[in-house]
């Protein structure tokens, strides 16, 4: 009988224990409470993304993807070439897109030109705002990619003074036009291109730069605005590697 008992008595005691046990798990004593705040995910690099980077020149520098590249002494240019070199697969054939900001200045823009050049590009095709009624866009093709140009090409420079002076590319008098109100004259200077230009049926490449201080824009609008001329046709547009002197010979 008292075996019997103690059987019975175990037998009931086990599910009370087991019980008990599951109603009350046991915490963790290395848990933090269950009220403390929660640590963010830690933070992983993005991967870069494939492709080109963008290409741009605003008011202060070029900027390659998002690397800045100040242009302040001439040993910069090899900053900039280094910078270029990382993405050589994207930049070293055909053509290639970069956006310029108004208020850049010519020297950024000719000297990435000339880089990108030197990389292999054939040609590059620049973005910039401009007026409604002209393209935004402008293929520029290197000096160094031109070859042979026929001397009587039209060459044409904004003025310090916002002035526009059109000549020959081998040199002769300048045709000046003053400026307007709201800077270079664009209609009278595209009438003196048309009528040096049509002493050169032989060419169509028109060159063009400004003078040291003309904001980018200026200098892209009147070139762009040419594509509007109605008896001249340019297909090649050069821009200058440095201002030249109104009325000399144009050294490429």
């Amino acid at each position: 009988m008292r075996l019997c008992a103690l059987v019975a008595g175990l037998i009931l005691f086990v599910p009370t224990v087991l019980g008990g046990c599951d109603s009350q798990p046991q915490r963790n004593p290395f848990a933090p409470p269950p009220d403390a705040p929660k640590q963010p995910p830690p933070i992983t690099e993005l991967p870069k993304p494939p492709g080109p980077p963008q290409l741009r020149i605003d008011s202060l520098s070029p900027l390659v993807g998002f690397t800045r590249v100040l242009l302040n002494k001439p040993s910069d240019r090899d900053k900039l070439r280094a910078e270029l070199e990382k993405n050589r697969k994207y930049l070293s054939s055909g053509d290639v897109p970069l956006a310029v900001s108004g208020d850049a200045r010519i020297e950024m823009v000719s000297i990435m030109v000339q880089q990108l050049s030197a990389l292999g590009a054939s040609t590059v095709t620049v973005t910039t705002p401009t007026r409604p009624e002209y393209s935004n866009k402008l293929t520029l093709v290197p000096v160094d990619k031109l070859g042979t140009v026929p001397p009587c090409s039209v060459v044409v420079t904004i003025l310090a003074d916002r002035g526009t002076a059109v000549w020959p590319l081998k040199g002769g008098t300048a045709a000046k036009r003053r400026r307007g109100f709201g800077g270079p004259d664009v209609t009278m200077t595209g009438e003196t291109i048309e009528r040096i230009a049509r002493g050169c049926k032989e060419s169509d490449t028109l060159l063009f730069t400004g003078a040291e201080g003309v904001q980018w824009a200026l200098v892209f609008e009147l070139a762009v605005s040419t594509l509007k001329l109605e008896k001249t046709h340019f297909h090649q547009f050069v821009l200058l590697r440095e201002p030249p002197t109104a009325g000399r010979r144009v050294r490429l």
